[in-house]
């Protein structure tokens, strides 16, 4: 793909203002296109606001960065994890681990005590989790939607797991 790197806006983050977000729309096989979106930040959280930080570096890799020919993350794949980091109305929690996948998807995790939660964003912006405890896995399905990760969210949080953490 042209010369083997993206083109993104700067994440521009500022009290009271938005956060700005770019991410490649592929226009043919040789070029990009670029789209912008505002997320007013006095909505979001410091754990939504960082990982948000954290996937634009992510969105920033070029053409083969796992050195086996994969692609950055696609436009799908950065959307649905958009939207799920900035639908998730829960004020107190921790950033996510954002690390790409090979083929053009995201994978978001997160660790609390001894229960992990691993949301697999596929290239199609569909989501698959996994969620593990005490090193085990615990469970593994599809989600349909992205409102559906509250529950996977208020598990990780759970009695439980605090337990453990503390």
């Amino acid at each position: 793909m042209g010369s083997g790197s993206s083109n993104f806006t700067s994440t521009v983050v500022a009290s009271g203002s938005g956060l700005t977000y770019a991410s490649p729309i592929v226009v043919n096989p040789v070029s990009y296109a670029q789209w912008n979106s505002a997320v007013p930040t006095e909505t979001l959280s410091e754990w939504q606001i960082h990982g948000i930080k954290t996937l634009k570096k992510v969105l920033s890799l070029p053409e083969n960065w796992d050195s086996y020919g994969s692609p950055p993350p696609t436009v799908a794949a950065a959307t649905t994890a958009m939207a799920i980091l900035t639908s998730t109305t829960i004020e107190y929690f921790i950033a996510p681990r954002v690390v790409p996948i090979s083929g053009g998807g995201l994978q978001l995790e997160w660790e609390i005590g001894s229960r992990v939660l691993e949301l697999e964003i596929l290239d199609d912006g569909s989501v698959e989790y996994l969620t593990m405890e005490a090193g085990e896995p615990h469970r593994e399905d599809r989600l349909h939607l992205t409102d559906d990760v509250r529950p996977l969210f208020l598990w990780l949080l759970s009695s439980d797991s605090m337990q453990v953490a503390a």
